[in-house]
């Protein structure tokens, strides 16, 4: 299974890779492998445009805003990125081993569960 994983990575990656170098070649008339790549691994943890455009410009890559916003799409659109761990995981488990931040969306629904929902409903139409 982990080698179907790994080719699908590489896979998505040189796609991403052929994506950036098309792109050059239509915006800058340069459709270089390696200048794709290196964009891409440029590019590949920015979270942010600007973030993105620094980078490009302290290697020496003056690019319009347009077309590095651009390239930033298309990279997070191939190869998203993994969101960083939070640092407040001690989260409850969901009643179906998942975590969630909204406990209540993590109680299970049952028969029992609908009986007192009910019961909280007729409580409260009473008291008004």
């Amino acid at each position: 299974m982990a080698a179907t994983d790994d080719g699908l990575k590489k896979l998505e990656y040189l796609s991403l890779v052929s994506k950036v170098c098309s792109e050059l070649k239509t915006h800058i008339g340069v459709g270089d492998k390696v200048l794709a790549e290196f964009i891409t691994e440029l590019g590949r943890n920015c979270e942010t445009v600007d973030d993105f455009d620094t980078k490009l410009k302290k290697k020496g890559a003056e690019m319009p805003d347009y077309f590095v916003r651009t390239l930033l799409t298309i990279m997070q659109a191939i190869l998203p990125l993994k969101l960083k761990p939070e640092k407040d995981s001690k989260k409850e488990s969901a009643s179906d081993g998942r975590k969630t931040k909204f406990k209540a969306l993590a109680v299970a629904n049952n028969k029992d569960r609908v009986k007192d929902i009910e019961k909280e409903i007729e409580m409260e139409t009473e008291e008004k």
